[in-house]
């Protein structure tokens, strides 16, 4: 039955030859077209660092730290490096966390230690830092980059926040610095004669 359209002449079998061609190729697409469609989209690559408002490093009295960074999902990869708070200079290497993992209600911890390795530098205890986190997007590219600040150290028994809150170096606004040495001199007389023993904050003069 089929024979009965085709036609006769050689300038129309060429034309519904070209014609079969053009459908069967169309045909042929539409299955291709049809699964690209149904793909569905790449995850979305979002992450958070869940306790950036927060104090998310523990600055110890050597100089050394603990960072627990929390983040909004399970990183593969983290990276840190520590740069200069004013210049912006590197003072570390880039180095990869290894070991810390810990699933929390809000998110991912991943607690590290500074310095753990014998190449890393110290630092001064009362020198401010920058902490440069990096973790890998899951599609590459660049790194997510979060930062946090790396505080000075300050001691946390009583006495010493109590001197502390009252050390005369620390009163940048005082309008009586004279009266603030005094009260402070005295305190520390008084502590010194409690616990016999000399405090480091009372040097000051």
């Amino acid at each position: 039955m089929f024979r009965r359209f085709i036609p006769t002449s050689g300038r129309g079998r060429r034309l519904a030859l070209n014609a079969a061609a053009l459908l069967l190729s169309a045909i042929s697409a539409i299955p291709a077209s049809g699964l690209a469609l149904a793909q569905s989209p790449p995850p979305a690559d979002d992450i958070s660092l869940v306790n950036r408002d927060r104090q998310l490093v523990e600055r110890k009295k050597e100089g050394d730290f603990v960072a627990r960074p929390i983040f909004s999902r399970q990183v593969g990869e983290l990276y840190y490096a520590v740069r200069h708070p004013d210049t912006g200079d590197w003072l570390t290497n880039t180095y990869r966390v290894r070991g810390g993992e810990k699933r929390l209600a809000e998110g991912w911890e991943y607690a590290f230690e500074y310095p753990a390795l014998d190449e890393q530098p110290g630092f001064h205890p009362e020198q401010p830092l920058l902490l440069m986190l990096a973790v890998p997007r899951t599609g590459g590219g660049e790194r997510h980059v979060f930062y946090a600040l790396i505080p000075v150290h300050q001691p946390r028994g009583l006495w010493d926040k109590v001197l502390g809150a009252l050390d005369p170096d620390r009163w940048a606004r005082a309008a009586a610095k004279w009266v603030v040495q005094g009260v402070h001199g005295t305190l520390c007389g008084v502590v010194q004669g409690v616990l016999q023993t000399d405090i480091d904050d009372c040097g000051g003069g």
